[in-house]
């Protein structure tokens, strides 16, 4: 059951920029890995974490709500947020990959920081041009990526994804778009090391997981809900590049 002593105090985000969301779960992700929050604890309000953050109620709001949907806390009317009981398993499931700054390429962040501009919102096209044979196609992607055999092939999976994902807003110029993220990935082996040895398998079953909650979205013509489920992969991902340096 969960607890009900005192919630603990958490630090300050350390950043000179208006805290985002993403900003928020990565903090919280680091305040489970340091056991200032444990299984089933209960968090500070929404105010008092953005007081104790430094950030917004809005940012708490929507990392939450993020956290919420993803299976880290339970909403309990009139008593509270709390973490689940199984939420520092969260790390097993987690693909961590530490990422250097590249001078030819942009960093991964800075991939994902400028899809998360827009993507989320190109749900919309792509539900609203999608093709039965998109859909088979992306299902068919999705299986490949659980059957990975390294974790090369694992990204490259991920990928076949994406650009089919992107396929289906039939617009040449976003096609570009990710074929030019996907050459820049490649270029540094998507920062992977040990790329010939499996990637783990919770790991893989948590991407598959992720992404196929996408592909149910745009199948059923849920722009809104795949808009949402995007931008809730996109900000987890950026929360977590380099997270424990």
């Amino acid at each position: 059951m969960p607890s009900d002593t005192a919630p603990p105090q958490l630090a300050a985000i350390a950043t000179n920029e208006r805290a985002t969301p993403s900003l928020v779960y990565r903090a919280l992700l680091r305040s489970i890995r340091e056991r200032l929050l444990v299984p089933g604890a209960k968090l500070p309000n929404e105010r008092d974490l953005a007081q104790q953050m430094n950030t917004s109620r809005t940012a708490v709001r929507s990392a939450l709500a993020m956290m919420e949907r993803q299976g880290l806390v339970l909403r309990r009317v009139g008593s509270g947020t709390y973490l689940t009981e199984d939420a520092d398993l969260v790390f097993d499931r987690m693909d961590q990959t530490s990422i250097g700054n590249h001078e030819a390429v942009p960093s991964f962040a800075e991939i994902v920081e400028g899809r998360l501009l827009f993507e989320p919102a190109m749900m919309h096209l792509v539900v609203g041009r999608v093709q039965e044979e998109d859909i088979l196609e992306m299902r068919r992607i999705l299986e490949l990526i659980l059957e990975s055999p390294n974790w090369e092939d694992f990204k490259e999976q991920i990928y076949a994804l994406h650009r089919q994902i992107f396929a289906a807003t039939k617009n040449k110029f976003l096609v570009q778009i990710m074929a030019s993220i996907l050459d820049d990935r490649r270029a540094v082996m998507f920062d992977g090391r040990d790329t010939d040895k499996p990637a783990p398998e919770p790991v893989r079953q948590q991407t598959h997981k992720d992404l196929k909650a996408i592909v149910d979205a745009i199948a059923v013509g849920n722009a809104r809900q795949a808009e949402e489920l995007v931008s809730d992969h996109l900000m987890r991902t950026l929360a977590t590049i380099n997270i424990w340096q």
